[in-house]
């Protein structure tokens, strides 16, 4: 996302273009979002940053010029964490603006439509800050919104009210900042997200108690006390609005059907995270109308993926509706999803738009090489689940270095007393155990000898601190297939045994409720305290 930044604007006049050595010397206080603007002759102008002095970068111009399409301007030429000078026609500087991490990748395509359900359940909306997506959200969406009165929170929109469009049939009013509402703060190129909870006090807007906050910052992993408050992150009201609003047209084949391809960057999930985020967006889409598919080539870095562009879906899934990719990639309409992170609040608020809509897999979902790796293993390791106990026991990243938004997983030793405690009341003679965790592998062999069975994975042990991503970043080739089928295996097995017993909540504890279909007699999950 560009936004814009605090910071302050230099200008310094020399005959000939000083060394960055005698830059650094002289403006040893230049701050992470100062620029200097260097006048050179009568001609050259270049624009100076603390990034580009540190790193001895060669000087160039990238001031962009004020206009109703600046922000999409810069989304296009601005790199990451350099700060850009906005110029009016005078050449003075009317605001700094900065590319800043977020999850959302907005196209700038509407051919779609947009989206306006959300939106308006509400009759006041307050932008806070100036930014890329704030900007597009003045100029696409709220000529067509039904609400009446707008709030722009930030000194910044003041200098931009003179290019962008008029909205007369809107109440705006324009506010350098908001009294006792929880700002977010820019710190090291990264939004500093505002901490909101239930004991957070949101100052109303005059009469206007059905008002909605959208803010800079990234979502959590967190309850529904900010969404219940009224506070939406841009990133969050963009996937909302936008989401359809990219279409393409590369064939004519199903031409009475909308397809909705999902993609998305996933760098740290495993598969079942991966998992529960598209089919919250496909379940979604669904419900408006569109047929969902998964090509999800955009996850490079993902441990499932094995080089660019590589589809980490089609690895291991089929596509729902029973429909080929190859066939959806030639119909006539497709809307192309954005980069998606969905979280807590995205997932209750589209679960709530989508009940009663469900995908359906008239082939299954597994693909016939992840079910002919599944059914050999379980000859091998879960001969007679009848009579077992399943217990899934998560360490690694849920124990040693602990990601915001997971569980807190109950230790080993809470897991042993919970399986002693109903060894007589369960009635079963095996245990099979689903875990990644080599410590806890051993520890759990040790404890039942024999009657203790588990697949043959590759399990790892990861130091505080590590991610299990860690371990994988020098990947083998081919390697992506073998860590993902190796985890759905663990999990498949497990949803096969008579009961269950889990650490904590997860995403393999969630899916092996899915594939189990309510056959389990007995389950327990537990809670480190």
């Amino acid at each position: 996302m560009i936004t814009s930044v605090p910071g302050e604007f230099y200008i310094f006049e020399a005959d000939a273009l000083p060394s960055h050595e005698e830059l650094t010397a002289f403006f040893q206080d230049l701050n992470e979002n100062d620029i200097l603007e260097l006048r050179i002759g009568s001609a050259a102008v270049f624009h100076v940053n603390k990034f580009y002095l540190q790193n001895k970068l060669d000087f160039i111009n990238l001031a962009i010029e004020k206009a109703a399409d600046t922000f999409e301007k810069a989304a296009r030429i601005c790199p990451y964490n350099v700060p850009v000078p906005v110029l009016d026609p005078n050449g003075s500087c009317i605001s700094i603006i900065k590319r800043i991490p977020t999850y959302y990748n907005h196209f700038y395509r509407y051919n779609g439509g947009i989206d306006l359900s959300f939106l308006n359940r509400y009759d006041c909306i307050a932008l806070h800050g100036l930014n890329e997506y704030s900007v597009e959200i003045y100029k696409q969406v709220l000529p067509l919104w039904h609400g009446g009165q707008v709030y722009l929170i930030g000194s910044e929109w003041q200098d931009f009210l003179d290019v962008l469009p008029e909205l007369p049939n809107l109440q705006i009013t324009v506010s350098d900042h908001l009294d006792g509402f929880p700002s977010a703060e820019f710190l090291s190129g990264n939004i500093h997200t505002p901490i909101i909870n239930k004991d957070t006090v949101v100052p109303e807007l005059p009469g206007n108690p059905n008002a909605l906050h959208i803010i800079p910052g990234l979502p959590q992993n967190e309850d529904n006390s900010r969404y219940e408050k009224g506070i939406m992150f841009y990133d969050e009201i963009m996937i909302l609005t936008f989401m359809f609003s990219y279409v393409i047209h590369p064939g004519t084949k199903n031409p009475d059907k909308k397809f909705f391809v999902i993609d998305g960057d996933f760098r740290l999930e495993g598969i079942y995270g991966i998992w529960l985020k598209v089919f919250t967006a496909a379940r979604y889409a669904l419900s408006k109308g569109y047929i969902p598919v998964f090509k999800i080539i955009s996850s490079d870095a993902n441990i499932y993926s094995d080089q660019r562009d590589d589809d980490i879906w089609d690895k291991f899934f089929l596509q729902p509706g029973g429909y080929t990719i190859d066939d959806v990639l030639k119909s006539s309409y497709l809307a192309l999803s954005p980069n998606m992170n969905l979280l807590n609040t995205m997932r209750f608020i589209m679960d709530e738009v989508s009940q009663g809509f469900e995908l359906s897999w008239p082939h299954g979902i597994f693909n016939d090489q992840v079910k002919k790796y599944v059914n050999e293993r379980k000859t091998r390791f879960l001969p007679h689940p009848e009579r077992t106990l399943g217990v899934l026991i998560r360490g690694t990243d849920y124990t040693q270095t602990r990601l915001p938004g997971h569980a807190k997983h109950a230790s080993i030793d809470m897991v042993v007393q919970k399986i002693n405690e109903v060894t007589e009341l369960w009635d079963f003679d095996y245990i099979y155990l689903a875990t990644e965790d080599a410590e806890i592998c051993a520890r759990m062999k040790d404890y039942y000898g024999a009657r203790l069975t588990c697949t043959d994975q590759e399990r790892y042990v990861i130091k505080p601190g590590q991610l299990l991503m860690d371990l994988h970043q020098d990947k083998k080739a081919g390697s992506g297939f073998r860590l993902g089928v190796e985890y759905i295996c663990s999990v498949s097995l497990l949803a096969q045994c008579h009961s269950l017993i889990a650490s904590g909540n997860c995403g393999a504890y969630d899916e092996a409720l899915r594939e189990n279909g309510g056959k389990y007699r007995h389950i327990y999950k537990l809670y480190s305290s």
